[in-house]
């Protein structure tokens, strides 16, 4: 049975993470004296203001599962967040978070000799590492759990569609909608105090196709937490009809999940996903 090694680490003097790796090869390296060199791995960050372990543990459970496939994973807070420390000073979010995925990057090739890496994460997370992704050439593949999504023609289709088959089942009495509960944190009036602004389609596109222009492989995940956004298998391509993919560029529409997968058959088939197209190998 292959067991798996999780090391606290800490890096930049103030950011805190989990290394996940087989400990057969952790055993390797260490006898050897050597660091990990060529092998895969991948930096999972951290998602709004969830710690490293990810939505319902997420993360944890997919840099386990990933290292038994002989993945070095490292999962991170950003600063601020879980148990790392604020960047001091008072320069702008953005900045620091590229500071401290490069922090990140740095760290695993340093200690463990990576050369190579893929970036991911849920949301935020994912909208960070595709950010980052474009100015470090080390930076060979995203992974983005939920990213930014920009309504199209297919998107109205779609959409009106779904509301009619939901109003044909409820007049059937087949489907009833879960009563929605005013949140704790919504505004008087509707709305709520945390908005979310995806990063505009120029600069998504502009930085996708320089991904594309060095091979850089995009793995895109959508639920149907995002149903309101994208909500069918062809929205990808349409959302960015200038670039050709090349097969660089893989989706997987999971429109049955919510967005941070609740259950646990959910988070297992979007672990089962991401681990199956990092490893190259083909998915259902």
């Amino acid at each position: 049975m292959l067991n798996v090694r999780e090391e606290i680490v800490q890096f930049a003097g103030r950011l805190s993470g989990i290394v996940t790796l087989r400990e057969d090869l952790a055993a390797e390296n260490h006898s050897k004296g050597t660091h990990a060199g060529t092998r895969p791995a991948l930096i999972l960050v951290s998602a709004g203001l969830l710690s490293k372990a990810g939505p319902y543990r997420l993360y944890a459970t997919l840099a386990r599962k990933l290292a038994k496939e002989g993945f070095l994973v490292l999962r991170f807070d950003l600063g601020g967040i879980g148990d790392s420390q604020s960047a001091p000073g008072s320069a702008p979010l953005r900045v620091r978070t590229e500071e401290e995925i490069r922090a990140a990057i740095d760290f695993l090739s340093e200690r463990y000799g990576i050369e190579r890496v893929s970036l991911g994460g849920l949301c935020s997370g994912a909208e960070d590492s595709f950010l980052y992704a474009e100015n470090d050439k080390r930076v060979e593949r995203v992974v983005l759990i939920d990213p930014f999504s920009y309504r199209t023609a297919g998107w109205e289709v779609h959409h009106l569609l779904h509301r009619a088959a939901r109003k044909v089942l409820r007049t059937l009495k087949i489907y009833e909608p879960v009563e929605t509960k005013k949140r704790k944190n919504d505004v008087p009036g509707g709305g709520s105090l945390v908005a979310y602004k995806y990063i505009e389609v120029s600069e998504s596109t502009r930085i996708l196709g320089a991904l594309l222009a060095r091979d850089v492989k995009s793995h895109f995940l959508y639920t149907g937490g995002v149903r309101e956004t994208f909500n069918h298998k062809g929205q990808l391509q349409k959302m960015f009809p200038t670039l050709d993919f090349r097969g660089l560029v893989t989706l997987d529409h999971l429109p049955h999940m919510d967005h941070t997968q609740v259950l646990e058959e959910d988070r297992q088939e979007m672990i089962d996903r991401i681990v199956a197209r990092l490893a190259d190998r083909p998915t259902k």
